[in-house]
């Protein structure tokens, strides 16, 4: 099993590849971008608010703060990443980056 992932996460330009039947692309309109983060409801926002509010007047007690955004990190990205990284693991060697994660929506 070692050896597919080796083959999955590391391209060797120096070998030919295989030749495979073509196969033909899916729509782009079945795969949607996972977000590493989710925004927080901004009715959700006074706990953390008061909080940073508190560290900052601590700090600097001339400031003013301004919460803007507020975001979480996604559950499903995380799991994900978990994955991915396990994987890795098991192969031993190297280092990865996940630089997106999409997931495949139903037509109906």
């Amino acid at each position: 099993m070692g050896t597919f992932w080796q083959h999955l996460f590391h391209h060797d330009t120096s070998a030919t590849p295989a030749k495979t039947p073509a196969v033909p692309a899916a729509p782009s309109e079945q795969w949607v971008a996972v977000p590493r983060y989710l925004e927080v409801d901004p009715s959700e926002h006074v706990i953390p608010s008061l909080i940073a509010a508190s560290v900052t007047a601590d700090q600097a007690p001339d400031s003013q703060l301004v919460l803007k955004h507020l975001y979480v990190q996604n559950p499903e990205a995380q799991l994900v990443s978990m994955i991915a990284s396990s994987c890795a693991l098991a192969t031993g060697d190297g280092q990865f980056v996940v630089t997106s994660i999409r997931k495949r929506v139903d037509p109906s």
